[in-house]
């Protein structure tokens, strides 16, 4: 169940490059209201690794990402991006 801070998030974000990840992590965490410490010891990291994934000089593993995610109340989804649809569509026509 979400709380009044979450009814501000997004319900879905495409995340589609490191420095995206980063963007979401920090715009995310900023809008639930939680500070780097409160998110990265949710997580078991430190301050300074969330620091480097929020600036996206960091690419966190899979899991480590998952956790992030998740913490912020977010889960991993993998949809076929618009462009891929878009560009199945133009083959199969031209097929």
């Amino acid at each position: 169940m979400r709380n009044a801070k979450d009814s501000a998030l997004p319900e879905r974000i495409p995340v589609r490059t490191q420095t995206g990840f980063g963007e979401f992590v920090r715009s995310s965490r900023i809008r639930s209201g939680k500070t780097q410490e409160d998110l990265a010891g949710a997580v078991g990291k430190s301050r300074r690794w969330l620091q480097d994934v929020e600036r996206g000089k960091v690419a966190p593993s899979l899991p480590a990402a998952i956790d992030v995610a998740n913490a912020l109340g977010y889960e991993f989804i993998a949809d076929r991006s618009i462009a891929s649809n878009l560009l199945d569509e133009v083959f199969e026509d031209l097929a």
